[in-house]
């Protein structure tokens, strides 16, 4: 009998076959063992297919009866960015979902200072064993490609994406690359495909604002499109809009400029506001100066307040539209000199009702001696919100005393300019004076001299 044992080239696979088997040979564990001791195969022998092949011994027909055991190869190195699997909420209204908010999730914006990602390092593998028991070297992981672009950096221990401003996480996963951006831009309209923008930096809309959407960013805005009856807030900068149309719904506000072509009823806060051909209908409140660049710009309706200047080429209109001015004061001052002193009048209705309560409720202790618990209890809570409210009072009644002294030392040197024409129906205010134009004054220039507005000629 002859017994042959082969081993694959790799070394992983044993295989032993039986040849020229004598008439009445046994085949036996041990013949074979021997065999397989002189090939030096030792590891992971399969004792119980040996003994199949002694009890049914079959010629010429190879059987496997050792397997190495494979390597296992290391896992190749990842990136997870934890920001994208955070869950986010949608906006609602009462118990309807505002629609508006969807697509703001899409949208991923991070802080300074935020782990972005972690970066997991490739491991080693297990090594495996062949079938003469030498080790098989496993494969170790390839590691994870990334290009880190504008505003993000690894960390000390480079393990984890880090952004170092406050921006818009970008993605490419064609280049690998991750950056977080200061700037956004919309190719087209803000709706209901792109939901209200609220971002940390600068803005650019290539399209429309629809109405009933906001767009809010710490940076500066551009809306290369029209704002219809929207919100745009600029924090830190400054506003530029094509045009402006508010249905008496629209804000506009900036911390500092606003600079567009026209806009109709719309509420527009800034430092400064510059405008090419009119303002119809329109509330503007700006801490320095209100200009019209264009030609033929006008002031047409609503009501325009500045601090120092109102300069356009007309104001007001040949059909008599009342057309609110005002310079000379900021335009804050007066309004919250105005909510203070409605809030005094109406802290000081309450306070009186309350000394009646509480007179009350003395004249009946005085009576009965001593009150029940639950009046007892009434009485105390009304003496506790009494003297709240007098702390509150007294407070608003000195913000008022401290704002109506910086109103009066603020006598800013102010002046309303109508290059061409000032029509009737305008009224102009200049600290505390009035002035209301009774017919049409071309090339007027109006300013504040000993305490009343004096119209004089404009020669630009």
């Amino acid at each position: 009998m002859n017994i042959t044992v082969t081993v694959t080239p790799d070394k992983m696979e044993a295989y032993i076959k039986l040849s020229n088997i004598l008439p009445g040979e046994e085949v036996t564990l041990e013949k074979l063992m021997e065999e397989i001791r002189n090939a030096k195969v030792m590891h992971n022998i399969d004792v119980t297919a040996l003994k199949q092949l002694c009890e049914s011994p079959v010629e010429d027909v190879s059987t496997l009866f050792a397997k190495g055991d494979e390597p296992k190869n290391g896992e190749d190195g990842r990136i997870v960015f934890e920001v994208l699997q955070q869950k986010q909420s949608f906006g609602t209204s009462g118990n309807r979902i505002d629609f508006r908010e969807f697509p703001v999730q899409k949208r991923i914006i991070v802080k300074k200072g935020q782990k972005i990602a972690t970066i997991y390092p490739p491991t080693e593998g297990i090594p495996g064993k062949n079938v003469y028991g030498e080790p098989v070297p496993a494969k170790p992981g390839t590691e994870a490609k990334v290009v880190l672009g504008k505003n993000v950096a690894l960390s000390e221990d480079g393990m984890h994406i880090i952004a170092t401003t406050e921006g818009i996480l970008k993605i490419d996963t064609e280049k690998g690359s991750v950056e977080v951006s200061e700037y956004l831009e919309i190719k087209g309209d803000v709706d209901y495909a792109t939901g209200n923008i609220e971002f940390p930096g600068i803005v650019l809309i290539k399209g429309d604002v629809k109405p009933g959407f906001i767009v809010r960013a710490k940076g500066d805005i551009e809306i290369q499109g029209i704002a219809e009856a929207s919100t745009i807030i600029s924090l830190e900068g400054t506003v530029k809009i094509s045009g402006a149309k508010g249905k008496d719904k629209g804000l506009i506000k900036a911390k500092r400029d606003v600079h567009l072509k026209y806009a109709e009823a719309v509420t527009i806060e800034a430092e400064n506001l510059f405008f090419e051909s009119n303002l119809l209908n329109c509330i503007v409140r700006v801490t320095k100066a209100i200009v019209g660049n264009g030609r033929n710009s006008s002031i047409i309706g609503g009501e325009c307040i500045a601090t120092t200047k109102i300069e356009v080429d007309e104001i007001g209109s040949s059909f008599g539209v009342t057309t609110y001015i005002e310079v000379g004061l900021n335009p804050y001052l007066r309004e919250e000199l105005k909510i203070l002193n409605t809030q005094i009048e109406m802290d000081k209705s309450s306070l009186q009702k309350l000394v009646n309560v509480v007179k009350q409720y003395k004249e009946l202790k005085e009576k009965l001696g001593k009150l029940p618990q639950d009046k007892e209890q009434q009485f105390s809570k009304v003496t506790k919100t009494l003297i709240n409210l007098r702390e509150q009072l007294e407070k608003n009644l000195n913000r008022k005393h401290e704002l109506e002294i910086k109103i009066s030392s603020a006598k800013y040197q102010c002046e309303v300019i109508a290059r061409k024409v000032l029509y009737p129906g305008v009224e102009v205010h200049m600290h505390n004076a009035k002035f209301v134009a009774d017919r049409q004054l071309p090339k007027v220039v109006l300013r504040y001299e000993d305490g009343k507005i004096v119209a004089g000629g404009y020669s630009g």
